[in-house]
């Protein structure tokens, strides 16, 4: 409308101008200038008001990479921003982007309702290569609504990675070079790296040498994903590392028969492959082919061998292999003394095991003893059934001591006082030790008044001290332990239970043997 206004007010100016004054072309054409130069004034000053600025205008980027147009955008300030949005080319201006089904997901506004409208892409395909356009709406004070549009647009161009290795086939120590090519520049200036057969190269121009054959590829630091498709570089050279290895190994015998095989790193690979014979000074060709088969040897056959391998590009030798047949007596031996050696370790090892076994089982037969003779009842019942107690039980019945122990007159009955004891005999050295005999009177208790020995503890017991009939010493005594069956436990009652300390003793004098 202003512009409408600016333009009808420089024609009125300028027909007044014509209907007042007599002009010649040369006045006329000043006028008109200056009519020209207050629209061009009007126009500028009504349209700086409302503009939209784009910092590239045709940004390149890579294809799956991301994307960033710089935008701002301005109005006059009595106006108030109600939507904001951005459209490609192939949309009407109302169609918001953002809507877009080809675009859910890709698309992030990084702009605001004021004055920026940057927008970002991400995971960009060759479709969203074309023009993007950014409109913005708004109300003034009086409820009147406006619309702006870019005047200009931002044109999109995506490219993708190429990588050139030059020249793809070379001779070791020729020069190469690699390249990356893209069909425009990237805006954000990526940096570009390169890699063979998934190891970083870390130059672009170099000698080549065999192991620089592979294949190459270049992609964005940091995006290595975004790479291009494989190159390869053929580095052709020589036969080299060449070597001879025998087969079967280990020492040769006379009669005997062995493989000579030759192996070479080459590119092309080796056509040819000669064997020789070196014999002191003089050197002899003895066969070719990759495998020299050597069968039935003699002495003849010792000596020192190698190969030569060849290619278009050159040949190497391999180092020189010594052949030397051995006497078969001489290749026996030491394998019979190995076998000794082997039998000999193991008769060692079988009597360190026996050794080592014995010692074990007697400690532990003694611990188990020791454990049972703590508790005689249990080392009674073990040894009960044993034939070697059995026979030493046997041998002290021939040596058996009897002591006629008579209880005293008190006893209820006197008639059932008479009880008898084996006794182990002492031994013929030095005192003995005091020697203990249990007693188990089951029949005396049949005719002793139960009554009178339910105050008795189940380990209640009678001791009987015995001495030698000629002994004069008083401490070379010998002890009777009787024990009194009880009645049940659960008949006994609380007040019973308490343990009785008091004994019978009874002097024995031992007979003469």
């Amino acid at each position: 409308m202003i512009d409408l206004l600016s333009i009808k007010l420089s024609n009125s100016i300028l027909c007044y101008f014509v209907s007042v004054f007599q002009f010649d072309a040369m006045w006329l054409l000043k006028m008109i200038s200056v009519m020209l130069v207050i629209t061009l004034t009007l126009l500028g000053v009504s349209g700086s008001n409302w503009k939209v600025t784009f910092n590239d205008t045709a940004p390149c980027a890579l294809r799956g990479s991301s994307v960033v147009f710089a935008c701002s955008y301005a109005y006059p300030s009595d106006q108030t921003i109600t939507n904001s949005f951005w459209y490609f080319s192939s949309q009407r201006k109302n169609n918001d982007l953002f809507l877009a089904q080809e675009y859910r997901g890709r698309v992030e506004y990084l702009g605001n309702k004021d004055n920026n409208c940057t927008l970002k892409i991400n995971n960009l395909i060759s479709s969203d290569a074309t023009q993007y356009h950014f409109r913005f709406e708004t109300v003034n004070k009086g409820g009147k609504t406006n619309a702006w549009s870019s005047k200009t647009w931002v044109s999109l161009s995506l490219t993708g990675l190429t990588a050139k290795v030059q020249p793809a086939t070379v001779r070791a120590g020729e020069r190469v070079t690699l390249t990356c090519v893209t069909t425009c520049t990237p805006s954000d200036h990526p940096t570009i790296v390169w890699s063979r057969d998934g190891h970083s190269v870390s130059n672009t121009e170099f000698l080549a040498s065999s192991e620089d054959s592979g294949r190459y590829r270049c992609a964005v630091q940091g995006q290595e994903n975004l790479n291009s498709a494989p190159m390869s570089l053929d580095v052709k050279y020589a036969p080299r590392n060449t070597l001879v290895s025998v087969s079967p190994s280990g020492p040769v015998v006379e009669g005997s028969s062995v493989n000579l095989t030759c192996s070479s790193h080459a590119n092309p690979a080796v056509e040819n492959y000669t064997w020789f014979k070196k014999d002191g000074t003089d050197t002899s060709q003895t066969g070719s082919g990759e495998v020299l088969r050597l069968t039935s040897l003699t002495s003849s056959d010792s000596g020192q061998y190698f190969c030569e391998a060849r290619n278009k590009e050159g040949a190497h030798n391999s180092t020189v292999l010594s052949l030397i047949l051995q006497d078969t007596n001489t290749v026996q031996m030491p394998v019979y003394i190995s076998s000794a050696a082997t039998v000999f370790m193991v008769i060692i090892l079988l009597v360190f095991l026996w050794m080592w076994k014995s010692p074990f089982k007697l400690c532990q037969k003694t611990a188990v003893d020791k454990k049972d003779h703590q508790n005689p009842v249990l080392f009674s019942r073990r040894t009960s059934n044993d034939p070697a107690t059995q026979e030493a039980r046997t041998e002290e019945r021939e040596n058996a001591l009897y002591a006629n122990i008579q209880l005293p007159p008190s006893h209820p009955h006197p008639q059932d006082s008479s009880l008898y004891s084996v006794v182990e005999p002492p031994a013929l050295q030095n005192p003995p030790d005091p020697h203990y005999a249990t007693f188990d009177f089951q029949q005396f208790c049949s005719s002793i008044d139960r009554a009178q020995l339910s105050g008795l503890h189940e380990h209640d017991v009678v001791y009987s001290k015995m001495k030698t009939k000629q002994a004069k010493v008083t401490d070379n005594l010998q002890y009777a332990s009787i024990q009194f069956p009880l009645p049940s436990p659960t008949v006994r009652s609380e007040a019973r239970l308490e343990v009785d300390h008091s004994v019978i003793y009874s002097t024995v004098a031992k007979p003469e043997a």
